[in-house]
């Protein structure tokens, strides 16, 4: 039998209804399922496409692949409180980012300054070895 008829029958089997009530939700023809389960063939992929219309509180890769929840997960109310809050902390997110932007350009700055005068430091040691070298 083919994978994806398995699923068409498992779909049927939990929402307690006959494969040929299930025909009937997606629009298929008496048997176009039945048949296809009885006889191991395959089937169009339109039915496929009716039954994820049809179901849409399946999931649809589940139902392409048999992998991964057979039920989407529901969003809950606190779920919905939670992303409602993050778009009003949105702004202040992004607040505190452009002052964490502006300290470390800040911070940057102070670095470059910081290796320009290591640089002039090296020189100048430099410079001394050199002398004391050739005394």
């Amino acid at each position: 039998m083919s994978e994806i008829l398995t699923v068409f029958s498992a779909i049927a089997e939990n929402e307690g209804i006959t494969i040929s009530a299930l025909e009937k939700q997606i629009g298929a023809s008496k048997g176009v399922l039945s048949r296809a389960l009885k006889n191991g063939t395959d089937i169009q992929a339109k039915w496929l496409l009716r039954l994820v219309e049809n179901y849409p509180e399946y999931n649809p890769v589940w139902i392409l692949t048999s992998t991964g929840p057979m039920i989407k997960a529901k969003k809950g109310k606190q779920d919905t409180i939670q992303e409602e809050a993050s778009i009003y902390q949105l702004p202040e997110k992004i607040k505190t980012l452009e002052q964490q932007l502006e300290s470390l350009k800040e911070a940057n700055v102070a670095l470059k300054e910081s290796n320009t005068s290591l640089k002039e430091i090296k020189v100048l040691l430099e410079q001394r070895i050199t002398e004391l070298e050739n005394k």
